[in-house]
This record gives structure tokens, sequence and C-alpha cells, in this order.
């Protein structure tokens, strides 16, 4: 994720870098961020993708235009160039010569950042070392990277005809509905499903499973906290199971699902698209229950079915 800020006022291109830069490191890792002089009369500042979990996406250059008019308005960066998220825009590769000036594209340590224009100019009038160690996952980032999409969903959803809003959310429109608990049936749901049987034998005796897979599972198992254990445990099988990279899957799953953005479970049909369900699924499908206030009522649309009839139900209030 970037940002360009500039001005012929370099002066003011510095105050405003140091500005974003004070407010990003609350959420980014040092090493995840980023700063370099561009050559003439700005900066760039850079967010490493892996620590973000940022994910390749042909949406990715809006999500970063709307970060940024957030951060605009929040900061007062008057200077932020948005033109760079134009899809076809280029970006100046570091190390690279600024044909005007002869200065360096160079990677800025705090040290120097936070010293005179004069001295940023001495010390990218030659080429530095700009190897950049490649950073960890950093579930705080994510975090703070994911709201942003939450944010945007619900931006464009309110954007549309509110009419059109309300008879898709109903009283969501206005609040949280408070629906029933319901508790996790996993001898139920492992009788009844062999595609999320196939996948924890599958972790075991290979040591991992496809990213496919682990959405479908996420999909599913991510109701309560006896279904998330459950969760984990799958996961904790494969080689490559990072406990913070899986919250975040998770919460994002979870998030989505309570923001009404996603986070639906996979159906049946879905699940055998994508390679990962049981393949020869009959379950006949059922009417749609649709949420009025705080009551459900059974529509005349029918539900494609999906291992989540098997994995849960109604707890029955004391």
């Amino acid at each position: 994720m970037y940002f360009d800020i500039d001005s012929e006022d370099i002066n003011l291109s510095l105050d405003q870098t140091r500005r974003l830069y004070e407010y990003l490191i609350n959420y980014i890792p040092e090493k995840a961020l980023l700063v370099y002089f561009t050559g003439k009369k700005g900066f760039h500042v850079e967010c490493e993708a892996a620590a973000l979990r940022i994910v390749p996406s042909n949406s990715l250059s809006n999500i970063f235009r709307y970060i940024a008019n957030k951060i605009k308005n929040q900061l007062d960066l008057s200077l932020l160039d948005f033109s760079v998220y134009d899809l076809r825009r280029m970006w100046r590769y570091p190390g690279t010569i600024h044909q005007d000036t002869g200065l360096y594209k160079n990677l800025l340590n705090k040290d120097v950042l936070y010293s005179s224009i004069e001295s940023i100019k001495s010390y990218c009038s030659v080429k530095q070392d700009n190897t950049v160690e490649y950073p960890e996952f950093n579930l705080k980032a994510a975090e703070w990277y994911l709201q942003f999409t939450y944010d945007l969903e619900i931006d464009k959803e309110r954007s549309k005809d509110f009419l059109e809003y309300f008879n898709k959310n109903g009283s969501m429109a206005f609040k949280e509905l408070s629906v029933g608990h319901k508790q996790f049936t996993k001898k139920e749901l492992m009788k009844n499903c062999p595609a999320i049987k196939r996948h924890m034998e599958d972790a075991k005796r290979t040591k991992q499973l496809s990213h496919e897979a682990r959405l479908f599972l996420c999909s599913i198992l991510t109701y309560d906290q006896e279904s998330i254990e459950f969760l984990y445990d799958i996961l904790k099988l494969c080689d490559d199971f990072n406990y913070e990279k899986s919250t975040s899957h998770i919460n994002d799953w979870i998030k989505r699902r309570q923001l009404g953005i996603g986070g639906r479970p996979y159906t049946c049909e879905r699940a055998n698209s994508a390679g990962v369900g049981c393949g020869d699924c009959e379950l006949e499908k059922k009417k749609k229950w649709i949420t009025i206030g705080d009551r459900y009522i059974e529509s005349s649309e029918e539900s494609m079915p999906s291992p989540i009839r098997f994995a849960y139900k109604t707890k029955k209030e004391e």
C-alpha cells in the first residue's frame, strides 16, 4: 500500500510526510513502513503487503484510494497525490535516479527522515543500499487495514438507494440483530459432511491444506467458540500453521458476516465447484428464513444446501 506526497515547497512535503509516518507507525511495524525521498519534490510512503495481509486483487487501487482519502481527511494531508491510484500509473523504483535533479530515490531511516531537507538531498546524492528485510505478518497492522475494507463495503452499500439497502438488510440497516444462540454439533457434522472429515484427514496425512479448503472450513466453523477451537485443531495439523495469521483470517470472516458484506457459509454447490466439497451432494433445498425486527419468517425463496445445516442446532434458552 502506497502514498505519494508532492509539493513545489519540499518543506511542506516533508512536514506532511512526517505527519503521515507518525500516524502509520501506531499500526504498522517500523520494518514494514518505508519512506523514500523521490528525488525532487516529494516522498513515497510504502506499507509492506505481507505485514498487512494484503492479497492480490483487481480492486486494490480503489481500496488504497479510499484509505488515502480517509487518512487525508483525518490528518489534513492536502498534498496527497491521488493520481497514483489510477490503474496505469507508474511508480518510481527504489534506487532510480531522477532525470531532473540527479538525485536518487533512496530509503530513509528515521534519523534521515527527521533531518533537514539539505541533509536528505545530500544523502540521496548517491545511491544507497535500499535492501528491505522481508516483513513478518502483524496482526495489529492487518486488523487496521481490514477495518478500512469493511468501511469501504459498508459505504458502497449505503451509497445505493436506501430503500434497496433496507429491503436487503431489514432492521440491520439501523442496528445489529440479536439472534438466538446456536450450539456446535461436531458429531452430526462429521457424520453428514464427508468433505469436512476428508480435509481433516488430509491435514493429518499431508500436513497441508489448500487455500480454498481453509476458506471452506472457515465458512462453516466460525459460529461459536467450540467450532472455532475445532477449526484451530484442524489448522494446527498443517506445517505452515501460524496462530496470528489464522486468527486474522477467522476474525475477518466473522466480521464480514456480522457486517453483511461477506463471510457467508459455503453452499455445497460452491464447495464442489471449488473442488473442496464432497462431490455428490444430494441435499434438498430449504426455504430461506428472513429477519423482520427480532423475528424469523419463512420466505418463498429457496436456499442452496450447505453443510452449515449439520454444524449447529438452536440452543434452548433456560
